[in-house]
């Protein structure tokens, strides 16, 4: 489809969310796939999605309550997508950068909030080492990107990353977060990273050791070059001789403390910065955020969007049918969350954004 088309489209699609229900504002975008959101700390949100081989992003200045039309910021051969492959984004002020796998890992920058782009650098410095398709594009407080990517130059699956300085101009060199001691890691679960207000990253992915799939989480403190030592997720293990495709969240907490919510054997968990892991429910592609001073965990179970909080005990949210492949973002100027996902055909999807 032609590009004025998809916008035209977009628009016709597109309806004002302050308008609609309390809890049921929506929109709807055809031919769409894999959305992801990010917020910046001015209350701005930018929508990044996929249609074929074309990576698009829209821009909201009220929260979440209408967006302005998509632009399309690239067009590259062979765009992966898919079980959380697809673009990323992140912003900071008024750069905005969105990253995506298609053989090598690329980035495109704004520099004027999202309105032109530039050209796709290569992120991978050895060719065709993150062709998995799986990665993850986290932003500090200070405008630091960092991206990290399941990678395969060595000849098995390790976990690199990559930082940019200022806000995704620039970029430094490739480093290597975590390489298993035994044989390689999770070779199809996407890896994610997380800034915390404070500027302290966590880094999360599903390890292989022993036969057993487990998540693993290191952090690297403010201030400091280097990730403390990886340490296992949870007091139970899955021994699993397959990759299931799914590699959790990550949520900041506070004091430089980091949870988490993932899947082991069809059932999903929260795990707080210490203590035993809290069972949710059974499903699969879990994702957090902080709603409400409290964790919001969305995950599937079939074809149904299942929510929860979780405090001192775990309260259960309306569901949402017809949805797959989940992302949230809370809006603390309305007190909300803004919610994006797959939905429709596997091979007619579209995505629906909804604020709550």
């Amino acid at each position: 489809m032609h590009f004025s088309a998809v916008v035209l489209w977009f628009v016709l699609s597109l309806t004002p969310l302050a308008a609609a229900a309390p809890g049921l504002s929506r929109l709807e975008i055809p031919q769409a796939a894999q959305p992801r959101l990010t917020t910046t700390t001015t209350g701005r949100v930018y929508l990044a999605y996929a249609n074929g081989n074309t990576a698009y992003v829209a821009r909201s200045d009220n929260a979440g309550a209408s967006f302005a039309p998509a632009v399309a910021v690239a067009t590259v051969p062979k765009l992966m997508l898919g079980l959380r492959r697809g673009p990323r984004v992140a912003a900071h002020g008024e750069d905005v950068t969105v990253t995506f796998i298609a053989h090598e890992l690329l980035a495109v920058h704004s520099a004027d909030g999202g309105r032109t782009w530039s050209a796709p650098v290569t992120l991978n410095s050895v060719p065709t080492s993150a062709r998995e398709g799986l990665h993850d594009l986290a932003v500090g407080p200070d405008g630091r990107l960092f991206v990290t990517w399941l990678d395969m130059r060595n000849g098995k699956m390790e976990l690199w990353g990559m930082e940019s300085a200022d806000a995704g101009r620039t970029w430094g060199a490739n480093l290597r977060v975590y390489q298993s001691p035994d044989k390689s890691i999770c070779e199809c679960c996407h890896a994610s990273a997380l800034f915390d207000a404070a500027g302290n990253l966590a880094v999360m992915w599903r390890n292989e050791i022993g036969g057993n799939r487990d998540m693993w989480l290191a952090v690297r403190p403010v201030g400091t070059k280097d990730f403390g030592p990886a340490r296992k997720l949870g007091l139970g293990t899955w021994t699993l001789k397959a990759c299931p495709m799914d590699g959790g969240s990550l949520v900041a907490l506070g004091g430089g403390n980091f949870g988490s919510v993932w899947q082991r054997a069809g059932e999903v968990f929260f795990c707080p910065a210490a203590g035993p892991e809290i069972k949710l429910g059974a499903g699969k592609q879990p994702l957090v955020t902080v709603a409400g001073g409290k964790p919001l965990v969305l995950w599937q179970q079939g074809a149904v969007l299942a929510a929860a909080t979780v405090g001192e005990s775990v309260e259960l949210l309306p569901a949402t049918p017809d949805a797959r492949f989940a992302v949230v973002t809370a809006l603390p100027a309305v007190h909300g969350t803004l919610v994006a996902y797959e939905t429709g055909p596997a091979k007619s999807p579209r995505v629906v954004v909804e604020r709550r």
